[in-house]
Formats: structure tokens, C-alpha cells, sequence
């Protein structure tokens, strides 16, 4: 049952861990990502986090748009919490006990942070792997989004920045919902 509810969230926060195929030591903690990323479009991305257009200034990342690793974790903490409590959604976390919560938060808090260009590395699985089997609906889903986006809300984070995360989460649905 554990791993029905840490799958639940995982993928709906951000289950871009399918781009993602590095794993940090067991522990959970934050590991970072060193070395440089060349992605498409000829920006390079520094450790640090900032996209460095060619020939252009540093572009602040959504990670620090967003308050960095801290303000992520607030975020996160407020959202995994709304989860667990959620009526119809808690029933993918029943039986999980402290110590598993923690390890689903800091599993989610790594993913955004990586997903938004920080330095924190992935720790969990791709999406379709562990959310296969669990019957999500598109319902179901939808309550996820929207705890994300209360939680975002309530710790005022702006408009496009919101919607730059969430964006990001909407491209999961194909891999999460299956009827």
C-alpha cells in the first residue's frame, strides 16, 4: 500500500524523473547535480542553476524564481500534507507512517528542485513506473493539481511562476492517469 501513495504523488509533482535517469546515495538528502548541462537552443547550464544564453546575461531559472530549495520545501511540506489529508486522495497514503511521509516529501522536494533547474538530483522513479496499476483517474489527478496550486497560493508565489510549474506537472498526465 506504501507504494501506491508514494507513487500518487511523486509523478503528480513533477514526475519528470523520466528525463531525469541519475539516482543520489540512499538517504534522501539533497545531492547536487554538478558539471554542466548542454541543452537544446546552445544554453549551457552551470551547477550553479543559472541558464547562460549564448553570447547573452544569466536568466534566472524557475528554481530561483521560486525562492530556491527552501521555498520549494515549504511549498512541498504544505502540498504532501494537503494530500494526505485529502478525503478521497488520502486513500493512496493509508498506512504510511511518519518516517515514509518524510522520505515522499524530501523524494518531491529533490524532483522540483531538479525539474526548475536547481542543483538537487532525483530519487525516485520514472512516473509511469510507479504510478502502473493504481487506477488514477483524471479525477483524481485534477485533486492533486489543485493542492498543488493552493499550496503554491498560499505561500504567494506569483502568477507566472505558477503557472510555469504547473505547466510543467500538466505534462504528466499521460503518464499518471490510466482510466
Amino acid at each position: 500500500m506504501s507504494m501506491n501513495m508514494v507513487s500518487l504523488v511523486r509523478a503528480s509533482l513533477l514526475g519528470l524523473a523520466l528525463m531525469v535517469a541519475n539516482t543520489s546515495p540512499a538517504g534522501g538528502q539533497v545531492q547536487p547535480a554538478g558539471g554542466q548541462v548542454q541543452p537544446a537552443g546552445g544554453q549551457v547550464q552551470p551547477a550553479g542553476g543559472q541558464v547562460q544564453p549564448a553570447g547573452g546575461q544569466a536568466q534566472r531559472t524557475l528554481y530561483e524564481r521560486l525562492g530556491g530549495y527552501d521555498a520549494i520545501s515549504k511549498v512541498v511540506d504544505d502540498f504532501a500534507d494537503r494530500l494526505f489529508a485529502d478525503p478521497t486522495i488520502g486513500k493512496f497514503f493509508v498506512g504510511m507512517g511518519t518516517d515514509t511521509r518524510e522520505s515522499f516529501k524530501q523524494k518531491n522536494k529533490n524532483l522540483v528542485c531538479n525539474v526548475t533547474g536547481g542543483p538537487c538530483k532525483v530519487i525516485s522513479r520514472p512516473a509511469k513506473t510507479v504510478h502502473a496499476g493504481l487506477g488514477i483517474t483524471d479525477a483524481d489527478f485534477n485533486i492533486v493539481v489543485g493542492h498543488l496550486s493552493e499550496a503554491l497560493d498560499k505561500y504567494k508565489v506569483p502568477a507566472a511562476e505558477h503557472k510555469e510549474l504547473m505547466d510543467i506537472i500538466g505534462t504528466l498526465r499521460k503518464d499518471i492517469v490510466e482510466r
